[in-house]
């Protein structure tokens, strides 16, 4: 396990072009991941257990999803895919990780609904992450990714665009619910209790910390619910 601290900032989806020439001007492309596509199946219980615990801000929050990637276009890879669980007590948060038997390409191309999926949860266990009730998959959320280093503080910054649920499983989504969400992300991870100084001009366009979840926004978006 893992511990780490993150910040998250939210912008409109029309300023992400000028965040990544910001964020260029000042940081070092990543140099394993610089860019790529993420894919996740996000799981949740019968009754949306995890997304209640968001939604309520509860001191203990769960996450469970599958994750993969794949290249600019959103084309999957062959490389490996991971199961991943983020359990949160106040403010630490714990990140469980496990490399699972198949491929991105080989998930992408299994249903929501297929037995294997809903068997993976099951392998946390093994490394000491319990769940309560039984998870099933609900979503596939995916985005464009760009990751950087910052050269003067080692932080690592990651700018998420194009956020979509491109399948799920929800039997009654709003008529007119949207799979698109109209804003970007900027994640910070290291020892940076605030915002990088030079993007400070993106605050009078709108950035703003939140703590955002992809899983609870692609929710409200689809049901068309007030966010």
């Amino acid at each position: 396990m893992e511990t780490r601290t993150e910040k998250k900032y939210v912008l409109d989806m029309a300023q992400a072009l000028l965040a990544k020439t910001i964020i260029s001007a000042h940081c070092l492309p990543d140099p394993h991941f610089a860019a790529a596509t993420v894919h996740s199946i996000y799981y949740d219980t019968l009754d949306l257990q995890f997304l209640s615990e968001k939604i309520d801000s509860t001191y203990f929050k769960a996450k469970v999803r599958l994750r993969w990637y794949g290249d600019w276009d959103f084309k999957p890879d062959n490389g490996p895919a991971f199961l991943e669980a983020k359990i949160k007590e106040g403010g630490l948060q714990r990140k469980v990780r496990i490399q699972v038997s198949r491929s991105g390409c080989e998930l992408a191309l299994l249903s929501l609904g297929d037995p294997e999926l809903a068997t993976l949860p099951a392998l946390l266990a093994t490394r000491g992450v319990g769940l309560c009730a039984s998870a099933r998959p609900v979503f596939v959320i995916s985005y464009r990714r760009m990751r950087f280093i910052d050269p003067m503080t080692g932080v690592r910054i990651a700018l998420d665009q194009d956020i979509h649920a491109s399948r799920h499983a929800l039997s009654c989504p709003g008529a007119a619910g949207s799979p698109m969400l109209s804003c970007a992300v900027i994640e910070t991870k290291g020892n940076l209790a605030s915002l990088p100084p030079y993007l400070a001009p993106l605050m009078t366009m709108g950035l703003r910390p939140e703590s955002f979840s992809k899983y609870l926004h692609c929710y409200q978006s689809l049901m068309q619910q007030h966010m």
